[in-house]
């Protein structure tokens, strides 16, 4: 055979091979490419089971609704929620967080010392340019009250988006506010002054269990979301440390020392027990919101503070005179012409260990967007929504009326959630302050010493933490 037309037949060969080759790779990479992709599976973890999301996770909070299964599929993501009480998720959280396994994408973060705490560490991705980057058609932030934003940002940065949440109102009974002569009070002074002229009136009329107000004082956190409003309203600044600094930066330039037994802390400290003292109901000084809750729904309170257990014990009680008396009104303003805070977000981040950060924030945005609060305001009736467009939606208005969501709206927009400082350590401040007050309201210790004792351990641990170095 000739030499040259062998080689020409090899070439010819090898370049039919070539193009097999090619068409089949291409062929399997278009077969590939076709094949549907699996989920991306996206892990949040949360408390408030049954509560919160039953439109998407069942009322057991296990059981995918359609509604869940229509996103999973537009998306292409799995969503997996893993629930545990408030305690629990607060533990599992830190603790991946803390390890940077990324094993939750979404992580509950509330803004009364979490938020804080995984923030000053680097452990939450900051979410301003989500909006730009990523627009979710799910979340419109110019919706969504600019103060609720603002309360989930450390030294200016975003880092969570906010689920149900609240501003500082009172609950009151208007029937008995009417019965007994009590005008709503504008100032701390009348507010004590409605809740000495509510006892005498129920002691006049030989009632025994009902109690002019019902708060909280069990030990440990829960306390301070309130108290610390009332040294806010007794101070006019953030009274937790000399020169009212609030941030890490400003306590380690100035070497500011804690003032916990000084002036505005303490006032504010000490109306707060005298008011659990002397006009709520016994055991207050174990009372946590749940008690708060059954509390005002059983009748037996005729004012409850803060608000939103106020709402959710209007959604439990057998009593008609409860739901339909009950309304709210502003806090009172104190001393200092500030009024009493009371603040807080049910928010959630996004782990910044998450392999999956853009589903995570489609996640995010679905969670906390208008359809989640849509969906929270009608079913639970509670005007304590994130957006206005749900907050003037008519189920709530219908439900309230819209006198009263004109308060709502208010105690919103006025309200400060800097009250307290936003400091890394605010999750063990929180936890000491509301013990001492405990201690103080029960009587294990004077107010004096609680308030010294609280001090001495915030000048302690505040050192150790290397501020003063």
């Amino acid at each position: 055979m000739n030499i040259n037309k062998s080689k020409a037949i090899t070439k010819t060969t090898a370049i039919i091979i070539a193009i097999i080759i090619i068409i089949v790779a291409i062929g399997a990479t278009v077969f590939y490419l076709t094949l549907p992709k699996p989920p991306i599976k996206i892990t949040v973890i949360a408390f408030a089971q049954g509560f919160a999301w039953p439109e998407l996770f069942g009322p057991d909070g296990t059981t995918e609704t359609d509604r869940l299964k229509a996103f999973e599929k537009e998306e292409g993501i799995d969503v997996v929620i893993e629930w545990g009480d408030e305690t629990a998720v607060r533990e599992k959280v830190a603790a991946d967080v803390a390890a940077h396994t990324g094993k939750y994408d979404i992580v509950l973060v509330g803004t009364d010392g979490a938020l804080q705490t995984y923030a000053y560490a680097g452990l939450l991705e900051p979410l301003d340019e989500y909006f730009t980057k990523y627009p979710s058609k799910y979340f419109d932030p110019k919706d969504c009250y600019s103060v609720f934003l603002d309360a989930n940002r450390v030294e200016g940065v975003l880092y969570a988006l906010p689920y149900y949440s609240f501003g500082p109102a009172i609950m009151y009974r208007e029937d008995l506010f009417k019965k007994y002569g009590v005008s709503i009070p504008r100032t701390i002074d009348e507010l004590f002054d409605a809740c000495e002229k509510l006892k005498q009136g129920f002691e006049r009329d030989g009632l025994k269990d009902i109690y002019p107000i019902t708060l909280r004082a069990a030990p440990g956190e829960e306390p301070s979301l309130d108290l610390c409003g009332f040294v806010y309203a007794y101070a006019g600044y953030v009274a937790w440390f000399e020169g009212g600094v609030t941030t890490p930066s400003e306590i380690k330039a100035r070497k500011a020392k804690p003032i916990l037994d000084k002036d505005g802390f303490a006032e504010g400290f000490k109306a707060f027990v005298e008011m659990c003292k002397k006009y709520c109901p016994p055991g207050v000084a174990t009372h946590t919101w749940a008690d708060m809750m059954y509390i005002y729904s059983e009748g037996k309170a005729a004012m409850i503070f803060p608000a939103i257990n106020g709402y959710a014990a209007t959604g439990i009680t057998k009593l008609e005179e409860v739901k339909k008396y009950s309304k709210v009104f502003i806090t009172p303003i104190g001393p200092s012409g500030k009024k009493i805070e009371n603040f807080w977000t049910f928010s959630l981040g996004i782990n910044k260990d998450s392999k999956h950060k853009v589903e995570a924030w489609k996640v995010l945005t679905f969670l906390t967007g208008k359809e989640a609060m849509q969906a929270f305001a009608e079913r639970t009736k509670w005007p304590n929504v994130t957006m206005k467009s749900v907050l003037y939606s008519d189920v709530l208005i219908n439900t309230w009326g819209r006198d009263q969501i004109e308060i709502n709206e208010r105690s919103i927009i006025e309200a400060n959630p800097y009250y307290m400082p936003y400091i890394p350590e605010l999750n063990e401040f929180m936890d000491k302050i509301g013990t001492a007050a405990s201690d103080a309201v029960a009587g294990r210790k004077t107010v004096d010493q609680a308030l010294k004792d609280l001090q001495d351990w915030a000048l302690k641990y505040m050192t150790e933490r290397g501020y003063y170095g």
